[in-house]
């Protein structure tokens, strides 16, 4: 799994690169609401001193994104380390001033959910869920198996939850190498399980301790 520690700006706000300031601000809202010492969700994920570490470093994402000096240098320490592309980086971001995210209306999502809703009322689905939760480890191919078995695409996922493409792909392939840090996982799993009418806490512990034994 990924060390927050390493992560970049973006990846620690979990925003593109190319994300306006708007989407930068509530990014950074969202984050302090999820891992800030008042957060009841990831209290016992990590440690305080692990949970300061990761605050101030959201923090200084923010700071250095939000002014337009300290991005452009912070850019073009990235391209030239190799780790961004520069076409993605210095795409006019201020064109971009609302998320994707808040840009659908609360219309298509309610009519997703009330269509997955449906769905897992189904005995076919019903069927497929029992069997998930009873397996003692959940793995990222029963995951999809039932989205696809529902008929959720993940750019659904991504749309509703806010969950990136790439890291549904590894959750799903049990990528453990290019998956987020533990303390993002373990939220990014309930978010989906939740979406599949699956009991998060289950899913999130059994699909965790799957991936450390298939890292042993």
């Amino acid at each position: 799994m990924n060390d927050y520690k390493k992560m970049n700006y973006y990846e620690v706000l979990e925003v593109p690169v190319n994300a306006s300031f708007f989407e930068i601000r509530h990014a950074y809202k969202e984050a302090l609401s999820v891992y800030g010492e008042d957060s009841l969700s990831t209290y016992s994920l990590f440690s305080e001193a692990e949970r300061e570490t990761l605050l101030k470093k959201i923090e200084e994402a923010f700071q250095t994104l939000m002014d337009e000096k300290k991005r452009s240098d912070y850019n073009n320490q990235l391209v030239k380390n190799g780790e961004a592309d520069p076409d993605d980086l210095f795409r006019d971001y201020n064109k971009n001033s609302i998320p994707i995210f808040l840009a659908h209306n609360a219309v298509d999502k309610n009519s997703f959910f009330k269509k997955v809703k449906k769905k897992v009322g189904e005995s076919s689905i019903q069927k497929l869920s029992r069997e998930i939760l009873e397996t003692e480890l959940i793995a990222g191919q029963d995951l999809k198996k039932l989205r696809q078995a529902i008929g959720i695409e993940l750019e659904d996922i991504f749309e509703v939850a806010r969950i990136s493409i790439s890291i549904l792909k590894a959750i799903e392939n049990d990528d453990f190498q290019n998956l987020p840090s533990l303390i993002y996982l373990r939220n990014f799993l309930k978010l989906y399980a939740e979406i599949l009418h699956l009991d998060p806490e289950k899913v999130a512990d059994s699909y965790i301790i799957n991936i450390s034994l298939l890292q042993k």
